[in-house]
């Protein structure tokens, strides 16, 4: 049998330099163009046969299909440890933080509530005028009201409030002549405070904000001078005192300045009593209370009856 002496053909390279060593080109797979069709057709066919088995499943005619992917829910890895903690945090964060804010806020109260020293008497001390020197005394005042104040609450221990509401324009109005003036009024219509410690301006001022809802004949009545009855009239009871317009007492015929420390306190200064006054509020058992004890206090004061005489403040 005759040799097969073909040889597989060789391919040389165009290049000057080859040797007829170089490698077959590789050749591309070509395409089929119809995948493409085929691809498409099949993706048609089976949206008919979804379509066709859904319809059934809404007739009734079938159960359940193998041709309509179930929609399963997607599935979520739990976070565990310091992620799970993260997590939390991040979703309800603002529920947290208004909880938190709410405990802190209740627990504030409640301690300011339980360890509040309850007072055996308030007082408003009142200045309508930069002269009346009632602001730089306030401290002096509270310990000389508290030499002539008995221990109503039997606690062991006297202390009286006193609040300070500056009702003085000597500077203008400004925002804080407006606040002040709200103070006053609040006070005024909630009656807390019985015992007001002030200047004579207070009539008027008084007068003025009592009467501005009143009619133009009670308006009249103020422009006359005649005073609406707020305090209590002691001019009866007490005809040899000092009183400003039967009411207020004038502190420096009394011996209140020597426990204040107050020698050049002007003869405008007065103690007055606030009187049952319709119009307002501050009529119910809290402030009955108070009235009566600011009524002893005021006529301690009158009397000369130090009930403390060693009492050097809180």
């Amino acid at each position: 049998m005759p040799e097969n002496n073909e040889k597989e053909p060789q391919y040389k390279s165009i290049l000057s330099d080859d040797d007829g060593t170089a490698p077959r080109p590789i050749r591309k797979k070509q395409r089929d163009p119809m995948a493409e069709v085929r691809r498409e057709i099949e993706e048609q066919q089976r949206q008919q046969r979804e379509k066709a088995e859904l319809l059934k499943l809404r007739q009734g005619l079938i159960d359940e299909s193998d041709e309509i992917p179930e929609d399963e829910p997607p599935k979520f890895e739990k976070p565990t440890g310091a992620k799970a903690v993260e997590n939390f945090f991040y979703h309800y964060k603002w529920r947290l933080i208004g909880i938190i804010f709410t405990v802190a806020l209740l627990t504030f109260m409640t301690i300011q509530a339980v360890t509040r020293e309850k007072k055996d008497l308030y007082v408003l001390a009142i200045s309508t005028t930069g002269s009346s020197g009632i602001y730089a005394k306030t401290h002096d005042i509270e310990v000389a009201l508290e030499r002539y104040c008995p221990d109503f609450d039997g606690n062991g221990k006297v202390h009286v409030g006193v609040n300070f509401i500056d009702l003085s324009t000597d500077g203008g109005y400004s925002e804080y002549t407006d606040a002040q003036n709200e103070k006053f009024s609040a006070e005024l219509f909630s009656g807390d405070s019985q015992l007001y410690l002030t200047d004579e301006g207070i009539i008027t001022l008084i007068n003025r904000i009592a009467a501005s809802g009143e009619t133009e004949e009670a308006a009249a009545e103020e422009a006359d001078g005649q005073i609406i009855q707020f305090f209590t009239d002691f001019s009866g009871e007490y005809p040899d005192a000092v009183l400003y317009d039967g009411c207020g007492l004038q502190l420096n015929t009394t011996g209140f300045v020597d426990e204040a420390r107050w020698k050049s306190c002007p003869d405008t200064v007065g103690l007055y009593l606030r009187d049952t006054f319709e119009n307002m509020m501050g009529n119910n058992e809290k402030t009955a209370e108070q009235r009566e004890r600011a009524r002893i206090v005021y006529e301690n004061i009158i009397n000369g009856n130090v009930v403390n005489p060693d009492w050097q403040g809180s």
